[in-house]
């Protein structure tokens, strides 16, 4: 990561801490927990699944991020920042610390409060995998008969 990533990286580390951090100090019981980006006024805010907000944060370096992730699709290339951000060992052990009830998701939401992808989901029942796990999956499945086939001619 570039010199302002890595800021913009902690930053949103810090923000999804303070809102754990509020969440367990208010003693709220989640089962969700929602984050939402907003480039024009380049805010990011944090909310509870009652839609009330835990933080809300004015971030100058968002319009200069986007810049730099123009040539992929925004929405992805966020998505894989905030999953990054969430996975960090000090966002997990803050989400871990509140209480919730499982499953917990954290999920990035649009404009409208509509949910657009789950983030990362914590569960101590289950295992939860993301969509490229089934990709990787059959691109593999598929190598391996392409070879098995090879062999047998």
């Amino acid at each position: 990561m570039e010199a302002s990533e890595q800021k913009l990286f902690s930053v949103l580390c810090e923000t999804v801490c303070a809102a754990a951090e509020k969440a367990r100090a208010e003693g709220m019981s989640l089962t969700d927990m929602y984050v939402q980006v907003k480039y024009d006024e380049q805010l990011f805010t944090v909310f509870d699944d009652a839609e009330g907000v835990l933080v809300q944060l004015t971030i100058e370096d968002l319009d200069e991020w986007r810049a730099a992730h123009e040539s992929e699709s925004s929405n992805a290339a966020l998505i894989v920042f905030l999953r990054k951000v969430l996975n960090c060992d000090k966002v997990h052990q803050a989400l871990q610390s509140i209480d919730f009830i499982s499953p917990f998701s954290v999920v990035l939401v649009d404009a409208n409060q509509e949910p657009v992808v789950d983030l990362v989901t914590l569960d101590d029942e289950n295992v939860y995998l993301h969509d490229d796990f089934w990709e990787k999956m059959d691109k593999e499945l598929d190598d391996f008969f392409e070879q098995l086939m090879a062999d047998t001619k």
